[in-house]
């Protein structure tokens, strides 16, 4: 066997059994356990031998730096040794408390890291320190770095360590403002400050003495011997000096504070005598030996005992003047009456039973002779249901002077207001448009010629507008776009200076509508393409139902059919149409009319309509400002202006091109986008901004 099986076997060896002896009686067992308290305390030493080696070698070094030095050190939280001003702590949380006279107790967690560098700094904050403060007034109001701290005295302020800035204000002393250093650690500290005066000593002196001194209205007191003394405060003030049969003193001055002055002695002057002077009339201008006072009613100031010379004037009342002589510190009332200066004036009116109102007042009936006084007069004449009459007139005293006035109705005087006609920058001509009732657009079912899309419908215009006589000419349209050709039809030209354009789009229309606004100064009728909501009165294309109201004009005697009237065919100078000249040129002719155009003919060639509208049948069709549609409204349409959606836009009024009765007939309507040879345009506006 190896040893190694040896020492196992023999480590295997069975023990044998051995009897029980029971020990003898009063045998001692003492000896048997004499070692075992030795064995407990070398076992405890060697425990905690072990322990504190095990808590060396597993502990990390800490040091803690505080600022200022000298603070009391303690950390809890488990097992801390310290070896000379440095700590030993095994990784883990702990609780550090740093306590100094005079500096916040600072308690702060801090983990000691078992692979790290444990150094920890701190600073400690000093306490605050107590200040009191105290001021010579006392009450005076405190601020420290401008937040109010209380009136003095304040005691046991306490402010942290560092430098602060102090104001101190009261009535009527200068401020006091200062630095103070607070070295906190709860040290006291005062603070006493003396408030400089805010005033100057202001002497005055009077002759005679018993003079009472008031400055800015608040008295002072009594002129002595010596004076009076007052407190003033910086700035501008008013002194004022009575004495009761004297003058009043006035004097301005600007004090400084805590300057005193002494004024130099102030002589009263005897009062003057006093006139309060009125007049009938009031508003009487008033001079004094020839020196403007002021009007009627005045109170004057005289010199006592000297003879004055009082003149009273007013336009249309004679002069007036009066001697006076009064005593010192006399006060009288003197009313004086003028004599007015008048001149005739004869009032004419119709209708005969208006009234008369000179300078808002009431004089009767219109029709009479009345006199007033030779100075401008507001003259009116009212009547109800009619617009008053207002004007100025100036009598002349022996001349009669005559005003007749013709009373318009409110509407004719509305009406009055607007031009008949106006000029464009172009030269274009727009006529004044006063459109009636409501009246119908479309034409009957039966109607011969008729187009579906002739709906009827009921409109009505309330607002008055102005319609160009003429259609747009390429002249015209060449100050806005000078490259415009309207082109040649079969060798006959459109492009003539006073010939309508054609070939325009409905975009190029309003475009030319825009430009011609801010030329004349008006605003722009279109944004975006669309029309302006609420319409203003810059140029525009006419809309459908204002062209339709227009050309069917007839005077009085019914709406027309035709541009030229009712019956067919056209004669004389009816217009330009598709005429016997024109044979060649279009399919279907007017084969008994000569108009002796082949194409487009000058604008203004034929003749006008009742309104002096030309070529609203002939020559060019015309853009309207309207969406083109076929819907109608069952209700009346008040002021329809064909806003909407689509790109095709209506088109009004036969052309050269046209000599059947369904396009030569005024309800008939066509469409379109883009510009054709035949189509041109014409302007519109309204009058005014709103709707009267």
């Amino acid at each position: 066997m190896s040893d190694r099986e040896s020492d196992s076997n023999a480590n295997h060896e069975l023990i044998k059994p051995s009897s029980f002896q029971p020990p003898e009686a009063g045998a001692s067992t003492a000896p048997a356990r004499s070692g075992r308290p030795l064995y407990w305390i070398v076992g405890a030493l060697l425990f905690l031998l072990l322990a504190g080696l095990w808590f060396v070698l597993t502990a990390k070094a800490v040091k803690v730096q505080v600022e200022p030095a000298g603070a009391e050190i303690s950390i809890s939280g488990g097992l801390v040794l310290e070896l000379g001003g440095n700590y030993l702590a095994r990784p883990g949380d702990y609780l550090l408390r740093l306590e100094k006279t005079g500096y916040h107790v600072l308690e702060e967690r801090i983990a000691v890291q078992a692979n790290d560098d444990n150094l920890f700094k701190f600073s400690l904050k000093k306490l605050p320190g107590v200040l009191t403060v105290s001021s010579q007034p006392e009450s005076a109001r405190l601020e420290i770095d401008g937040n109010a701290r209380g009136y003095t005295p304040v005691s046991d302020l306490e402010l942290e360590h560092g430098s602060y800035t102090y104001r101190l204000t009261a009535p009527r002393y200068q401020p006091a403002t200062g630095t103070i250093d607070i070295e906190g650690m709860a040290r006291q500290q005062r603070l006493h400050v003396e408030l400089e005066p805010g005033w100057a000593d202001i002497t005055v002196r009077s002759k005679p003495e018993g003079a009472t001194l008031s400055v800015d209205g608040v008295e002072q007191g009594v002129t002595g011997p010596d004076g009076v003394v007052a407190e003033v405060m910086p700035g501008k003030h008013v002194l004022k000096l009575r004495l009761p049969g004297y003058q009043d003193w006035e004097y301005s001055l600007i004090t400084e504070a805590n300057k005193a002055q002494q004024l130099p002695l102030v002589t009263l002057q005897p009062s003057y005598a006093t006139v309060e002077v009125s007049s009938r009339p009031a508003g009487a201008q008033v001079q004094v030996n020839g020196e403007y006072q002021g009007a009627t009613p005045l109170t004057i100031e005289l010199r006592p005992q000297a003879t004055t010379e009082l003149t009273l004037s007013k336009p249309g009342y004679r002069t007036l003047k009066k001697q006076l002589a009064l005593p010192s510190g006399s006060r009288e009332q003197l009313e004086l009456t003028l004599q007015p200066v008048v001149g005739e004036i004869q009032v004419s009116a119709t209708p005969a039973d208006a009234l008369l109102y000179i300078d808002g007042v009431l004089r009767g009936r219109a029709n009479q002779t009345i006199q007033l006084t030779t100075t401008e007069h507001k003259l009116e004449i009212r009547r109800e249901g009619y617009a008053s009459h207002r004007q100025s007139v100036t009598p002349r005293s022996g001349f009669k002077q005559q005003v007749k006035v013709n009373l318009l109705t409110e509407r004719e005087a509305f009406l009055a207001q607007f031009p008949k006609r106006i000029r464009t920058a172009t030269g274009d001509e727009l006529v004044l448009i006063e459109p009636g009732g409501p009246f119908a657009m479309g034409s009957p079912r039966r109607e011969q010629g008729r187009q579906s899309n002739e709906v009827q419908r009921d409109v009505k215009l309330t607002r008055l507008y102005y319609l160009a006589t003429k259609e747009v000419t390429n002249e015209a349209f060449r100050q806005f776009r000078a490259a415009h050709s309207s082109g040649i039809v079969q060798r006959t030209t459109l492009d003539n200076d006073n010939y309508p354009v054609a070939r325009v789009s409905w975009s190029d229309a309003i475009a030319f509508c825009n430009w011609l606004s801010r030329r004349d100064g008006l605003p722009e009728a279109y944004r975006n393409g669309q029309l302006i909501t609420p319409v203003n009165t810059g140029y525009r294309l006419p809309t459908e139902a204002e062209w339709v109201w227009a050309a069917r004009y007839s005077g009085g005697k019914g709406e027309r059919r035709y541009a030229w009237g009712d019956d067919m065919p056209p004669t004389g100078k009816a217009g330009n149409y598709a005429d016997i000249s024109a044979q060649g040129v279009v399919d279907k002719t007017l084969s008994s009319y000569q108009d002796n155009y082949v194409a487009a003919a000058p604008v203004g060639k034929f003749d006008p309509n009742p309104l002096g509208l030309y070529d609203l049948g002939g020559n060019v069709s015309e853009w309207m400002n309207d969406v083109y549609s076929v819907e109608a409204s069952m209700a009346v349409e008040a002021d329809p202006l064909g806003a909407g959606a689509g790109k095709l836009h209506t088109i009004r009024g036969s052309s050269w091109r046209h000599g059947r009765i369904t396009e030569l007939r005024l309800v008939y309507r066509d469409s379109g986008e883009e510009g054709r040879d035949d189509v041109g345009f014409r302007l519109a506006r309204y009058a005014h901004p709103k709707a009267d």
